[in-house]
């Protein structure tokens, strides 16, 4: 929960173990959801989450590990994803105060939408629907 450390309630993070994690992924096994696993030189070090809905692909989550970020990896995931889910419309949420990943996504060329949501984590959040 790393990526969110910054961004949401200790309190909140505590609670998400990697036990729990690790039961979500195990019961939520679906033709609808994809899992990704990231690795170098036989090292895990993300993964990410696609959800398929009739043509639509939205990107549910993008992990990686704090000491790979920065090196290319999330270009690459971003690269796989559009490339290999051309034939849909590609959308994700993210935090509206998570500029990181918002400059992120538009250098991806993904655009707000204008779209948004609130989901809690401890307290409410807004969340902001990009799309290519």
């Amino acid at each position: 929960m790393q990526a969110y450390e910054d961004l949401f309630p200790a309190e909140y993070l505590n609670q998400e173990s990697a036990q729990k994690r690790k039961e979500e992924f195990l019961n939520n096994q679906h033709e609808s959801m994809q899992y990704y696993l990231l690795s170098e030189e036989n090292t895990y070090i993300g993964m990410f989450k696609i959800i398929l809905s009739n043509d639509i692909c939205e990107i549910s989550s993008i992990y990686i590990l704090e000491e790979y970020c920065h090196k290319g990896y999330g270009s690459k995931c971003m690269d796989y994803i559009k490339r290999n889910y051309s034939q849909c419309k590609i959308i994700l949420w993210t935090l509206e105060m998570n500029w990181e990943a918002r400059n992120f996504y538009e250098k991806h060329h993904f655009r707000d939408t204008g779209k948004r949501r609130i989901i809690y984590r401890g307290c409410p959040y807004v969340q902001v629907q990009y799309a290519l």
